[in-house]
C-alpha cells in the first residue's frame, strides 16, 4: 500500500482548513508532522526540515543540503528546496528562515505555526523575515486532523503491533527461564529485529530525532520490577525477578513512522494479598473500558469507568492521570484518555488502552494494548494473552 495517495488527501484537507481559517501559509517543523504530510523522515534532526504550503500553491519540503538525496528518494512531495551548505548541492540560503523568506515572500494573511513546538528563536526569525498579518497556532488543529487514521497508517500500525507482540512474548519467555530484566529484554528486542527481517524488510523501523540527534532503531523493549515500575519508563536492570514480584515487560515499535505498544504485567510465583488485589482490580478496570469501547463513547467515559473500578477497590488515592492515549506517528499522541476529554470515539482512531496503578511502595500493574476503533466496536491490534500471567521462579 503506497502512502502517496493518502498524503495527497491529508494535504487537501489541510488546504481546506487554511482557507476556512484565513491562513495564507503554514510552516511545519515538528518531525512527526512533516512526516505526516510528506512521507519523509530524515531520522537525524539536528538540521531541521520544514513542510511549507500556501493556500494556492503546491507544498514544499525544505531540507538541509545534506538531506537532499535522502528526501528525493523518499518524499511524496515533488518540490524539494534546500538551505545550508554541503558539497556542491545548490542552496537557497545558509539559514532556514532566509530560505523560507525567499520561498514565501511576504505572507498574505495569517501564518500557521506549531506554536507548541517551534522554538522562540525560530519563531522570531520567521516573523522578522516574512511579516505575516498574524499568527495562528496550528498545533491543536493538526492533532485533530490526525485523530482518525487512514488505511495506510493503520496498515503500518498493524506491522508495529505484530513486532511488539513478539518483543513482549519473547521477553516473558526468557524471564520464565530465569533471565534478568536486561537479558530478557535483549532477547525480546532481537526477536523483534528478526521478525522485521523476515516479514517487513521493506519498511523502515526508524524513529524521530531531536534537535541534537536521531533514532535509527525504533524497536524498544524494557522491563521494570517492583517499585521501579512506578518510574513508568526507564532502562531495565540486571535484576532477576524473584518470588512475589510484579514485573512489567514493555515494547514499542515504529514501522514506516507509525507506532504500536504492548505492555504486560507478570506475576512471579505467588503475590501477597494486596498486590493480588491490585492485579485483579486492573483486569476488571480493563474489562470495564473494553465493554464501552465503541464509536460514540466519550474518551472521558473510558477513564471514568476504570476509575470507578479502582475507587470501589480502595485505590482512590492513587488513581492514574489517564487510562490510555492516542497512537500514531508518536508514542503518546493526542488525545489523552482522561477525565476531561469530551471527544467521542470514531472509527479509524487508534489508541492505547492501559488503565493501571503505580506506587513506589509496592510497584504497579498495567496491561497496555494498541487498539483500533471500528464501525461496530474495536479491534485489538496487539493480541497477546491479556489475563493473569504467572511465571514460576526458577532457583
Amino acid at each position: 500500500m503506497e502512502a502517496q495517495t493518502f498524503i495527497r488527501k491529508r494535504i487537501d484537507k489541510l488546504r481546506k482548513t487554511m482557507i476556512h481559517r484565513g491562513m495564507g501559509a503554514v510552516i511545519l517543523e515538528k518531525p512527526e508532522n512533516v512526516m505526516y504530510f510528506t512521507g519523509f523522515n530524515p531520522v537525524l534532526n539536528s538540521m531541521p526540515i520544514f513542510f511549507i504550503m500556501e493556500q494556492d500553491s503546491e507544498p514544499i519540503l525544505l531540507v538541509h543540503c545534506l538531506r537532499m538525496n535522502h528526501a528525493r528518494e523518499e518524499s511524496c512531495i515533488k518540490r524539494i528546496e534546500t538551505y545550508g551548505m554541503w558539497g556542491d548541492v545548490p542552496s537557497l540560503a545558509k539559514e532556514p528562515a532566509e530560505a523560507i523568506r525567499l520561498l514565501l515572500g511576504k505572507c498574505q494573511g495569517h501564518l500557521g505555526l506549531e506554536t507548541e513546538y517551534i522554538s522562540f528563536v525560530r519563531y522570531k526569525n520567521i516573523l522578522q523575515k516574512i511579516k505575516p498579518e498574524g499568527i495562528q497556532s496550528i498545533s491543536f488543529i493538526l492533532d485533530h486532523h490526525k485523530l482518525v487514521k487512514d488505511p495506510y497508517e493503520i496498515s503500518r500500525i498493524r506491522r508495529s503491533a505484530e513486532l511488539v507482540d513478539v518483543g513482549v512474548k519473547t521477553t516473558i519467555d526468557f524471564l520464565g527461564q530465569g533471565y534478568s530484566e536486561a537479558e530478557a529484554c535483549t532477547e525480546g528486542q532481537y526477536a523483534m529485529r528478526k521478525l522485521w527481517h523476515k516479514k517487513f524488510r521493506d519498511s523502515e523501523v526508524c524513529g524521530y530525532g531531536t534537535s541534537e540527534g536521531g533514532m535509527i532503531d525504533s524497536l524498544h523493549v524494557w522491563c521494570l520490577s517492583g517499585g521501579h515500575i512506578a518510574y513508568g519508563c526507564d532502562c531495565p536492570k540486571h535484576y532477576y525477578p524473584k518470588e512475589g514480584d510484579l514485573t512489567l515487560p514493555m515494547a514499542w515499535a515504529k514501522t514506516d513512522g507509525y507506532h504500536a505498544e504492548n505492555e504486560r504485567t507478570i506475576i512471579i510465583g505467588h503475590l501477597d494479598e494486596f498486590k493480588q488485589h491490585a492485579y485483579d482490580s486492573m483486569l476488571r478496570a480493563r474489562e470495564a473500558v473494553f465493554r464501552i469501547l465503541r464509536p460514540g463513547t466519550l474518551f472521558k467515559d473510558l477513564y471514568l469507568v476504570a476509575a470507578k473500578v479502582y475507587s470501589d477497590a480502595g485505590f482512590e488515592k492513587i488513581l492514574p492521570g489517564r487510562v490510555g492515549h492516542g497512537v500514531g506517528c508518536s508514542a503518546h499522541e493526542f488525545p489523552s484518555l482522561d477525565s476531561k476529554n469530551e471527544i467521542p470515539l470514531a472509527p479509524g482512531m487508534v489508541i492505547s488502552v492501559e488503565p493501571g496503578l503505580m506506587d513506589k511502595a509496592w510497584g504497579g500493574v498495567r496491561h497496555s494494548d494498541t487498539v483500533l476503533i471500528t464501525e461496530s466496536g474495536y479491534e485489538k491490534l496487539t493480541r497477546l494473552e491479556a489475563g493473569k500471567i504467572i511465571l514460576s521462579r526458577h532457583p
